[in-house]
């Protein structure tokens, strides 16, 4: 009877040895499939990153220059008058006088203001859906939100430009157009790069009539 109940005793603490030890087998199974699915998704992320921050980085610079311009414009009510005056002479333009403190007033307030807006997205998270990293277009905008943290950082320039466009007999629109040149260094955790891009505004324009100089030297862009 004795021996009976050693035997099973011993069998009963093998048998919980055993299942134990599957417990621990599936649990490290379990561990390791999670570390794999993780590297794997990281991997997916980083791929992602590479094509999307620059979109995002470029989609979101150009909100902030557009929202810079647009408020130096409204604050400023600038017109053709205030960066340029046609001279006439004879029936024909003779000549288009710059205001360099004006133009260079207006430059310097643009660039502050984007830069100003820029800093309001120096840190940002943004949210994507967990479907975009599978690669199936089906449910790329689908599943929970992945939040994804960026910095974007980097300066800006401006620069303003002519543009000639012929309108009807005899006359002409000069185009005062403001070039806003942005290199942004945009980061992640997995991700780094730096972009140069240029957008371009319509300032203000006139109408010339008569005939024209077919050159303008030094601020403006000569008419070929």
């Amino acid at each position: 009877m004795t021996r009976g109940v050693f035997l099973l005793a011993k069998r009963l603490k093998r048998k919980a040895f055993f299942k134990k030890r599957r417990r621990l087998i599936i649990i490290l199974l379990c561990f390791a499939l999670l570390i794999i699915a993780v590297r794997s998704f990281e991997k997916k992320i980083s791929d992602f990153s590479s094509s999307y921050f620059p979109q995002f980085a470029r989609q979101e610079t150009s909100k902030c220059v557009g929202s810079a311009v647009e408020k130096v414009l409204s604050e400023g009510k600038y017109s053709y008058s205030d960066f340029a005056e046609i001279k006439y002479s004879g029936g024909r333009v003779s000549a288009i006088e710059t205001d360099a403190a004006n133009i260079n007033a207006f430059k310097n307030k643009v660039v502050a203001a984007a830069e100003e807006q820029a800093e309001k997205i120096h840190n940002s998270v943004m949210h994507i859906p967990l479907g975009a990293f599978t690669g199936l277009s089906l449910i790329a905008n689908h599943g929970p939100k992945i939040p994804l943290s960026y910095c974007l950082t980097g300066s800006f320039s401006a620069e303003l430009v002519s543009t000639f466009e012929t309108s009807g007999i005899n006359q002409t629109i000069h185009h005062i157009r403001l070039i806003v040149t942005s290199k942004i260094v945009t980061a992640s955790v997995d991700y780094k790069d730096t972009l140069t891009f240029s957008t371009d505004y319509e300032i203000a324009q006139s109408v010339l009539v008569g005939d024209i100089p077919t050159t303008y030297g030094g601020y403006y862009t000569p008419i070929r």
